[in-house]
């Protein structure tokens, strides 16, 4: 496999993973300041910018690891990729 490939393979894993932290945030009614000092950040900037998948901001294993505590979702939830798909689909 091409380092090309997993580089957009790594890049498709990050969109979905910021994609569900905001589904389920916004499901559990948190604004990003209020998880990103629940999960130990000092403010929602890079949260936010990470949600929105800005260059060079995602979240780290860490922070999904909290993110799965704090809104108590399965880790593995913030993998899934059927609500992406659905949505890039109809785009």
């Amino acid at each position: 496999m091409q380092i090309e490939d997993l580089d957009i393979y790594s890049e498709h894993i990050l969109n979905i993973v910021s994609f569900n932290v905001k589904k389920y945030r916004e499901q559990k009614k948190i604004t990003q300041l209020e998880l990103a000092l629940e999960i130990g950040m000092s403010g929602s900037a890079y949260f936010g910018k990470a949600e929105l998948r800005k260059p060079n901001h995602h979240f780290n294993i860490k922070h999904i690891a909290k993110i799965s505590k704090v809104l108590d979702i399965d880790i593995c939830e913030f993998f899934k990729t059927n609500s992406i798909q659905s949505n890039s689909s109809t785009s």
